[in-house]
């Protein structure tokens, strides 16, 4: 489940993986890919590793590294990175727990009427029929068969919406609107 209520606190980078620590003494990386499409680490050419902030002292910096070659370990869906700026074990433990970021325009791009959780998050929800304004999607609920949209009414209630083409009728991006037709009994 993701949640964020407003569009301006979107992120500046995307988590994409996360650096479990050394594989052998030579420096390699084990990488866990945290994205619906792990193919995307063939093809790049450097990292950037972000570190989450410390409960107790300075952030650190983030790295950019250069990477030299990628080996897949398909039974643990982990990749083996070399990069130019690692060459030892220790070097490689002290990036461990960092995330591996892209920039929101690296993102993979996305087949038409399909749209990443964190450009939903925070649309202001408009019925169709009358233009009511239904609340601000608040959190996406994977469910298997179909996401649900949490939207946060005016009055502050928490409503469900399936994200079904019966229902949600039209998103836009630009005008941060997601227009919605409610069947009988829905919001109710």
């Amino acid at each position: 489940m993701s949640t964020r209520t407003d569009r301006e606190d979107r992120p500046s980078r995307i988590v994409v993986g996360r650096i479990l620590g050394p594989h052998g003494i030579k420096g390699v990386l084990k990488l866990q890919p945290l994205t619906d499409y792990p193919e995307r680490f063939r093809s790049m050419d450097r990292l950037v590793v972000e570190f989450p902030a410390p409960k107790v002292g300075v952030p650190r910096a983030p790295r950019e590294l250069t990477v030299l070659g990628l080996d897949v370990l398909e039974s643990k869906n982990l990749f083996l990175v070399r990069t130019e700026e690692v060459h030892t074990c220790d070097e490689a433990e002290s990036l461990k727990g960092g995330l591996v970021t892209v920039a929101p325009e690296e993102r993979v791009p996305l087949e038409e009427d399909c749209y990443w959780i964190d450009d939903l998050l925070g649309l202001r929800v408009v019925e169709q029929d009358t233009g009511r304004d239904l609340g601000r999607l608040e959190n996406v609920i994977s469910t298997g068969s179909n996401d649900v949209y949490g939207v946060r009414t005016p009055d502050g209630a928490l409503k469900m919406l399936p994200a079904i083409a019966d229902v949600v009728r039209k998103v836009d991006l630009e005008a941060g609107t997601m227009t919605v037709v409610l069947l009988e009994g829905l919001w109710d």
